[in-house]
């Protein structure tokens, strides 16, 4: 959870505290009653049950709505995972040579903090016209005068793709691990505010940020990933199950996150059906 929703708990609780502690006299306790009192007892003072206690937000995702919204073989979970790591290691080394360093030729990249650049970068401007009239023009003439394309930012004098720029090996490695994080943060940001939650090129390109995203991730990427990982399993349970592409775009996105990030409490909370 995020610092927000951290101190709304820790203010609700405090408004439940009494003004006055009275420290009940000692007396022996058998063990039943001591398993009892084990069981309701809540840490408050830094502990593993209290951090526990902190981080059970992790309920609100959503559990899968039926074996159909599944895999058929669930050997499909450890391929994704396998698959996965052989691409983080092929970017790696593909670093490690130099692809995509400063004595190579650089692509021009937003500004770090543009949301809305990166989010055009990534995208394309016909998926981004879900914000038609805010960050961007729907003017489809306003690039083609030269006092026009002269004012634009470096990065889009040459023009965008209409379906975005593809996440290729030489722009995934031409990023840092800072880069990765806050363009990461940025489509996460729109998934959750509603734009079209997993067309392929979105899809395409959080998979490949996760590929280049070093582990252990720091507090606030996990805050991020979890947060888009409440989105992505809230949408797989209002998705039909016939459609079957966008349930394996999303299936291997919530195994990433949820198992290879370990943001989601494992394979059982995740990719298994309870009937109830």
């Amino acid at each position: 959870m995020d610092g927000a929703e951290y101190l709304s708990r820790v203010v609700k609780q405090a408004k439940k505290l009494p003004d006055i502690f009275v420290a009940p006299e000692e007396e022996s306790v058998d063990e039943e009653s001591s398993g009892k009192v084990a069981q309701d007892f809540i840490a408050i003072d830094g502990s593993a049950a209290s951090l526990s206690y902190l981080i059970s937000g992790r309920a609100s995702l959503t559990s899968v709505p039926s074996k159909q919204h599944l895999p058929e073989n669930q050997k499909w979970i450890e391929a994704t995972i396998k698959n996965f790591e052989k691409l983080r290691s092929y970017l790696e080394n593909c670093k490690a040579e130099g692809i995509g360093g400063k004595k190579t030729d650089r692509i021009l990249f937003p500004q770090m903090k543009d949301r809305s650049g990166w989010h055009l970068f990534c995208v394309g401007k016909d998926e981004a016209q879900g914000n038609v009239g805010s960050y961007y023009g729907d003017d489809g003439d306003e690039e083609d005068s030269k006092d026009a394309v002269e004012d634009l930012p470096e990065w889009r004098k040459n023009g965008i793709p209409p379906d975005g720029n593809k996440p290729s090996v030489t722009i995934l490695c031409q990023m840092d691990q800072v880069l990765v994080r806050r363009v990461l943060a940025h489509l996460s940001y729109y998934i959750r505010e509603g734009w079209s939650l997993l067309t392929p090129q979105r899809t395409e390109w959080l998979y490949a940020l996760l590929a280049r995203l070093e582990k252990p991730i720091h507090r606030d990427d996990a805050a991020i990933l979890f947060g888009l990982l409440k989105v992505l399993t809230l949408f797989r349970s209002k998705l039909k199950a016939t459609d079957r592409n966008t349930l394996a775009r999303l299936n291997t996105l919530i195994i990433l996150i949820g198992i290879f990030f370990e943001q989601g409490g494992g394979v059982s909370r995740l990719m298994t059906f309870e009937e109830k």
